[in-house]
């Protein structure tokens, strides 16, 4: 053989990998970061529980995650308060979370005074991922309030307060997440670069330099095949649950995936992935059982059969792993306008 027709088969070799672990490299870095958003809607009720006692007001706090609607539990929810004129203040009154109120924090403060007062509560989420305050006012007035100023308190206790938690840093969920995106990068490009030399052994053939190529890609694709896809199943699993649009258990919370914007939807694309993952796993099996064929023939004819099995397995394994690729494209996007969904108002 031509010593340019090497080098050719060489650059194309290299090329044929690189472009490889670039599609993949984009896939994975690609994914979504967050399980649940960061944005809360916080329900503020304030009633009046003793008519006899004008100043005393019992603070109601409902706190949901806004994207998918799940409560916010073992919060910390603070509620401070200081007169419009400054004259006057009350301590911190931590609110009690009540059993089984799915988000719902209570507390009762006494002011000193009538009179516009501005209030800040603020919430502290468990296992230490965040934390935030609003502020809002409140007129505590004497005596009954008539019809009009019902409605009017009754309206401005509906509102909606949007919250952004700036999240803080830590070994959970920060640290495990980031590692098993690290993991997941990795096995990914482990399984795309082994199936790319055996793509370039059936296509582009071996040079008389690396006649012991076939030998040394058989004893290493499949524990490399196999160690990769146990991996990426691993990560798959651990991002079904825990960076899925809705909180844990995600993805396995089927009832609950299809109650939000796009859910059923995302939930076709995942398990479209699951079956490309299926796929990409028996493929893996067949390609290794043909390189074992490829060394134990020693005929031309069984050879040049071989090669042709060869070839339209790891042609059809490039084709899957280009459908995965789009799925996961695909999947993101849902991700995300599942999210923007909860946002967007009833047509």
């Amino acid at each position: 053989m031509p010593a340019w027709m090497r080098r050719t088969r060489r650059v194309a070799i290299v090329i044929t990998v690189a472009m490889v672990a670039l599609l993949l490299w984009q896939t994975v870095a690609a994914q979504p970061a967050s399980a649940h958003g960061k944005d809360l809607d916080i329900a503020v009720t304030p009633l009046i529980p003793d008519p006899g006692q004008p100043l005393l007001r019992l603070y109601r706090v409902h706190v949901v995650y806004a994207n998918d609607l799940e409560p916010v539990e073992g919060a910390t929810v603070v509620l401070t308060a200081r007169r419009e004129d400054g004259t006057s203040a009350f301590p911190a009154l931590e609110l009690t979370e009540v059993d089984n109120g799915d988000g719902l924090y209570v507390g009762e403060a006494v002011f000193a005074r009538f009179g516009v007062w501005e209030m800040q509560l603020s919430v502290q989420a468990a296992v230490g991922q965040g934390e935030g305050s609003v502020t809002f006012t409140d007129d505590i007035r004497p005596g009954a309030l008539g019809p009009d100023q019902e409605a009017a308190l009754r309206a401005e206790a509906e509102r909606v307060i949007k919250l952004q938690l700036s999240f803080g840093f830590g070994w959970w969920p920060d640290v495990v997440n980031i590692a098993m995106r690290i993991l997941h990068s990795m096995a990914g490009l482990a399984y795309f670069v082994v199936t790319g030399l055996a793509f370039s052994l059936a296509w582009l053939g071996i040079t008389s330099r690396r006649l012991d190529l076939p030998r040394l890609l058989d004893r290493l694709f499949l524990p490399a095949a196999a160690t990769s896809l146990v991996l990426l199943l691993g990560a798959g699993l651990y991002s079904a649950a825990f960076d899925a649009p809705i909180t844990f258990p995600g993805i396995y919370d089927i009832s609950t995936m299809r109650r939000i914007p796009y859910g059923e939807a995302y939930l076709i694309a995942f398990f479209v992935k699951v079956a490309l993952f299926v796929m990409l796993a028996v493929l893996a099996v067949r390609i290794s059982r043909t390189l074992r064929g490829w060394n134990a023939s020693d005929s031309t004819r069984a050879n040049g059969t071989v090669v042709a099995r060869l070839r339209r397995e790891t042609l059809l394994s490039t084709v899957v792993g280009l459908a995965v690729v789009a799925d996961v494209a695909v999947v993101i996007y849902l991700h995300y306008v599942s999210h923007l969904g909860v946002f967007l108002p009833d047509a």
